[in-house]
């Protein structure tokens, strides 16, 4: 098969990181990463600069490949068809603006051959791809300040379909009165934390710091378990109705996963889900991947 290339790039809240993807076999190029960190609140000048820096450091170490194409996570909201920036919160100095025109202008890369899909969606795509494309029925999630998710069909996202929730996404899935990201996400974690011990943390990995140095043992025990409880009562549902063979679980939650894996796989076996469960511990890797794969469409 013919060796294709195309960037696979990952746009995040606070950075940018791109790589070099053979598409023949979705195999990302070694040393030709590059990451540059920006905050999504900076003026649009600052933060289109710091995207610029990194695609032509990824594109000079291309080591002459010819690019056919470019696959662009980006978090919601944003106009993937159009290639518009949306939001009002995240990078909101790009409001209105055409991403898609300006990565052409930096990049040289034809407009036509520049693809966008949220972030979530590359996640398990990327997922998918790197397990060995075996599973029929896929869901990826993410775990961390936010709840992305993602159901993947035979390689593809689907935003519609049997089990699979309104456009795909489950962050705002009605849930004990509010939405299920209030329940699954770091600031869950740092309010239950807080009434339950009355001191406050930062993110999972300060009460975690407390734990390993012996703090607060059986709060942080029943902190975790019913978070492993919540989120097995949000997604057996769809796991069921999805026919889900696979679940993986990405975000920066994951490096906690001794905590809460082993208590989310007995909520599914007890709730006859039986479908594999895995974490990717670097998310990055994989979005870059389901992002690259998009140039498939090209």
């Amino acid at each position: 098969m013919e060796d294709i290339y195309v960037l696979g790039v990952d746009i995040g809240g606070s950075h940018i990181a791109c790589q070099l993807v053979n598409l023949s076999d979705c195999s990302l190029i070694e040393n030709t990463y590059a990451e540059v960190k920006v905050a999504e609140n900076q003026s649009a000048g600052i933060i289109l600069a710091a995207w610029e820096k990194a695609l032509k450091e990824c594109m000079g170490k291309a080591a002459g490949k010819i690019i056919r194409g470019i696959g662009v996570a980006m978090p919601s909201p944003f106009d993937f068809v159009q290639g518009i920036a949306m939001a009002d919160h995240k990078f909101a100095s790009l409001k209105g603006l055409n991403i898609r025109q300006e990565l052409s202008r930096v990049t040289g890369i034809l407009p036509s051959s520049i693809l966008f899909t949220n972030d979530a969606a590359a996640f398990g795509m990327g997922a998918w791809r790197l397990n060995g494309s075996r599973d029929r029925h896929l869901i990826g999630v993410t775990l961390g300040t936010g709840f992305g998710a993602c159901f993947i069909v035979d390689g593809c996202y689907a935003t519609y379909g049997p089990g699979v929730p309104i456009g795909g996404e489950l962050w705002n899935y009605p849930f004990r009165g509010v939405i299920a990201e209030d329940y699954v996400s770091t600031r869950w974690f740092e309010k239950r934390f807080a009434e339950l011990t009355g001191e406050a943390i930062h993110g999972v990995k300060g009460m975690i710091d407390l734990y390993q140095a012996g703090k607060y043992k059986t709060e942080t025990e029943q902190v975790f378990r019913e978070f492993s409880n919540s989120f097995g009562e949000i997604m057996v549902p769809f796991m069921t109705r999805f026919n889900a063979d696979m679940l993986v679980i990405g975000g920066g939650m994951v490096l906690s996963e001794q905590y809460f894996l082993p208590l989310i796989g007995q909520y599914m076996k007890a709730n006859g889900i039986n479908a594999s469960i895995m974490t990717v511990a670097d998310t990055t890797t994989a979005i870059i991947a389901g992002a690259a794969a998009l140039c498939d469409l090209i």
